[in-house]
């Protein structure tokens, strides 16, 4: 099964007939739920409801759910026997919350409810929204034999306990996701469970689905983290900058009306009305194929396929090589000599044409590249235009904008050497290392998670084709980001790093990665006990075991952010050869109290303490 399947299947989870749903425009039609139910069918409206339902109430046990569902099942039916019935005729949004918050004793399982209950339409949708996201048991591989019991004897009950799983755990994935995911889940014991070896089989497979679950949901809130901490002309630049790479034959027209949607719709998404989020994105899909041949040659394939299958086919498309019409020399942006008129006059839509215009020229970039190259033209271009002879200035643009791209791909070239080089746990140090300075706010168990995070990316992305790497590398580093920044407005860090989340979207990452020293930051006193290391650092897998080892070096750098790296490896070394000996002791614990008095000596040298 491929990652990629996962992530498409993000927006054709279900079927639907247009002709039963009106586009939407400014004053829309309300999403009624007999039609829905009759758009989507039986089964696949019970199971939003209860991928809903079990995202808006995590406490509650699968049967409950289902016992709702199976209530909002039997309205919806009715509505479609007789349309006549006034309350048919509210939106489905509406009729599903009227139902959750007639739930007998509602409020005592879950006081919030009585504040949300109360509010008006689309504001009780946000409302149960802010108050998801509670902890829920961690993500573990089932037990091969029950799950495969259940499969086997009850496949019904089986599917509605993946669909209450994968919400519940994910309560910011769209219900069509969580419905396609299930679907996966469904597959994988279907395939596993005919296995000899079925829990090497769920363990290999189980992990594929869990990374594809936790991208599609990081997905889906940075779209709504950009809308919201940045103007909207923002996403439609990154919009437009992956439609331009997408469809490199395309013309700019046709591209600025799907950005237009694609805005649209991921702005209503965003409200947490998933009705009109997940009919939205089918339209969406519905419209790329009635102007296929407008926006790619290649869709034809995927737009004769049942609706189920286009948008997976689509998002697989091989990336189209730009047509040999389109000009490579962009002479438009940089020897017109109305560039500075067309500039001063038609502003946004004059640069608009010039991220379409290079990202189709230039493939091979990623979304963040593609917006500091645009930056940097906009720069350049306010400085030609204030000169004598404009012209003479922004004909440098080129040779400006490649250096620009050079450096980044550079950096890129050298974290993959390093990462080749000397492995995944020296590369996870080094970014321990280099960003507890930046952000020793913040805790020894996030900075691990951001490093290990900052590895994965590394690993997954420098194992691609040389000409994938930077578009992997900026859509991961940028998810990851946007999570820290969205930490930062819920818990301030410092002053760096909020001006690094404030700062333009396109230049974040370089931002971080200039940061240095916080010299606001005030280190502890040193405490030895801090240091206190045992037996359990023996004790545990590898990757336990090199958590509580990075924990160490993390007190180590808070104590003293401004040590050289090469005192900073001199600690590593010097804890490593007395890790490595006390391990390998019959008594391990007496091996570290004798060593310990070396050990805490050599720490307070390095750290001047």
């Amino acid at each position: 099964m491929k990652l990629v399947t996962l992530i498409c299947l993000l927006l054709c989870s279900i079927t639907i007939e247009s002709r039963n749903l009106q586009k939407r425009d400014e004053d829309h039609h309300p999403r009624l739920i007999g039609e829905i139910h009759t758009a989507i069918g039986s089964d696949n409206f019970n199971h939003i409801i209860l991928a809903m339902l079990a995202q808006d109430l995590q406490h509650c046990k699968v049967e409950d759910h289902v016992k709702v569902m199976l209530e909002l099942a039997k309205f919806a039916q009715g509505c479609v026997d007789d349309e006549s019935n006034e309350e048919c005729k509210k939106p489905m949004i509406n009729v599903y919350y009227d139902k959750v918050c007639a739930i007998p004793k509602l409020d005592e399982a879950y006081p919030w409810t009585k504040d949300c209950c109360v509010k008006a339409e689309l504001e009780r949708a946000q409302c149960f929204h802010e108050h998801r996201d509670i902890p829920v048991e961690p993500y573990k591989i089932p037990d091969a034999e029950a799950a495969c019991k259940l499969h086997k004897e009850h496949h019904h009950d089986a599917l509605h306990k993946y669909i209450h799983i994968i919400a519940k755990r994910h309560p910011n994935i769209y219900p069509p996701a969580v419905l396609a995911l299930a679907g996966q889940y469904d597959t994988i014991l279907t395939e596993c469970c005919e296995e000899e070896e079925k829990v090497k089989c769920f363990e290999s497979k189980f992990v594929e689905v869990h990374k594809a679950t936790l991208y599609i949901e990081n997905k889906q809130k940075h779209v709504c983290h950009v809308l919201k901490e940045f103007p909207e002309r923002v996403f439609q630049a990154i919009m437009l900058a992956r439609f331009a790479i997408k469809y490199p034959g395309s013309s700019f027209d046709v591209i600025q009306k799907l950005v237009h949607e694609a805005v649209h719709l991921n702005k209503d998404c965003c409200k947490h009305d998933v009705v009109e989020c997940m009919i939205e994105k089918l339209e969406f899909n519905k419209h790329v194929c009635e102007h296929q041949a407008d926006i790619s040659p290649n869709l034809k394939v995927c737009c004769e396929k049942p609706i189920m299958e286009r948008t997976p086919c689509i998002i697989a498309m091989p990336q189209e090589p730009t047509p040999e019409s389109v000009p490579k020399e962009l002479k438009e942006f940089v020897e017109d000599e109305h560039v500075c008129q067309n500039f001063a006059e038609h502003k946004d839509a004059f640069l608009a044409k010039f991220v379409f215009a290079f990202g189709r020229t230039h493939l091979t970039l990623g979304v963040t590249s593609l917006l500091i190259v645009a930056k940097g033209y906009e720069d350049l271009i306010t400085a030609c235009c204030a000169k004598e002879n404009p012209v003479e200035c922004y004909k440098t643009a080129p040779q400006l904008l490649e250096a620009g791209i050079k450096e980044s791909l550079n950096l890129l070239k050298q974290n993959c050497d390093a990462l080749q080089k000397i492995g995944t746990y020296a590369f996870t140090i080094q970014k321990i290392a280099a960003y507890t300075v930046k952000m020793p706010q913040v805790t020894d168990k996030t900075l691990i998670e951001i490093a290990v995070k900052m590895t994965k990316i590394g690993v997954e992305c420098c194992a691609r084709p040389e000409d994938q790497r930077m578009s992997c590398s900026e859509e991961n580093l940028s998810l990851l980001i946007g999570e820290m920044c969205e930490r930062q407005t819920k818990t301030p860090i410092n002053e760096q790093v909020h001006h690094c989340c404030d700062a333009s979207y396109a230049k974040r990452r370089k931002c971080f990665t200039d940061l240095g020293v916080d010299t606001s930051y005030q280190p502890p006193a040193f405490d030895e006990n801090v240091f206190n290391v045992g037996a359990n650092i023996c004790e545990g897998t590898e990757e336990e075991k090199q958590a509580k080892r990075l924990i160490l070096l993390i007190k180590a750098i808070k104590l003293k952010p401004t040590m050289s790296y090469e005192n900073l490896k001199g600690c590593i070394e010097e804890f490593t050869k007395v890790r490595e000996k006390c391990c390998a002791a019959e008594d391990h614990q007496v091996c570290f109290d004798t060593e310990r008095p070396a050990v805490m000596l050599h720490l307070k040298n390095l750290l001047g303490v």
